[in-house]
């Protein structure tokens, strides 16, 4: 069921570099699959100024409490920065019709920059399932790893590899620099990947060559966030049409997608 509500703000933080934890308190959003986002804006009086709301990753869920990070670009997301703990925020959630799937023995998670967001919830799915999995984040330089506290916060410092290219933090170089050994120490190993469109291609490649299941969660800008306004297709190889990410996504099989 998806649910368009006001909810109330808990916390909204800086993290580091351009990136910030907003916090809500929204019990009916509890359930929200892993992969699905929600479509969030301020309701601040005479607030117009953008009109649409911002698609977020749903992150992690405590509670009744649903977490958010976002990272600042535009006019929507530096005005959500302003929000203080008791402010409202329009929320439309849990959306997307497709998440990843949970039939393989182990899984390869791949976060790049913000993209990490889309996949933590996921991750603690995969643990509360007693599943096999590695994960990998990846960034520029230290400065970027917005979701160092989350990781250590929720116990997953031994399952998380960081890698930065600039050697500031963790592992020097990119996210693939291990992905061939990763994926094939173990069997029945499928990949999630969320992050900048370069790098989920880099990523495909490596997968490609070992023929590895790929989810990838892509991110899109949206308007509507269920499928109205065809803002954020894709191309669907297989059936040689366009899919929306909003509605028939946000998680695709990445041998099907042109992106």
């Amino acid at each position: 069921m998806i649910f368009d509500k006001k909810y109330k703000v808990l916390e909204n933080r800086h993290l580091s570099g351009i990136t910030y934890l907003l916090r809500i308190r929204a019990p009916e959003l509890k359930d929200a699959p892993a992969g699905s986002f929600a479509m969030v804006r301020p309701t601040y009086e005479n607030q117009y100024d953008p009109m649409m709301r911002r698609a977020f990753a749903i992150a992690d869920i405590q509670g009744e409490d649903i977490l958010l990070f976002y990272d600042v670009y535009g006019k929507g997301t530096q005005i959500l920065t302003h929000l203080k703990e008791g402010d409202q925020v329009s929320v439309l959630a849990p959306l997307g019709r497709n998440f990843f799937p949970y039939n393989y023995e182990h899984y390869v998670i791949v976060g790049g920059g913000i993209g990490f967001a889309g996949l933590s919830l996921f991750m603690k799915k995969l643990r509360q399932m007693g599943k096999s999995f590695k994960a990998i984040y990846g960034v520029r330089r230290k400065e970027q790893l917005s979701m160092l506290e989350w990781i250590k916060d929720n116990g997953f410092e031994n399952d998380v590899i960081v890698y930065t290219e600039d050697g500031s933090y963790g592992e020097k170089g990119l996210v693939t620099r291990d992905l061939d050994k990763l994926i094939t120490e173990k069997n029945d190993t499928a990949l999630a990947v969320c992050g900048p469109k370069g790098m989920m291609r880099a990523v495909m490649d490596v997968a490609k060559k070992h023929k590895t299941p790929v989810y990838l969660s892509l991110e899109s800008k949206m308007a509507c966030g269920f499928g109205i306004c065809i803002g954020c297709v894709v191309k669907d190889t297989q059936n040689n049409s366009y899919v929306r990410v909003c509605y028939e996504g946000p998680v695709f099989d990445g041998y099907r997608i042109k992106f």
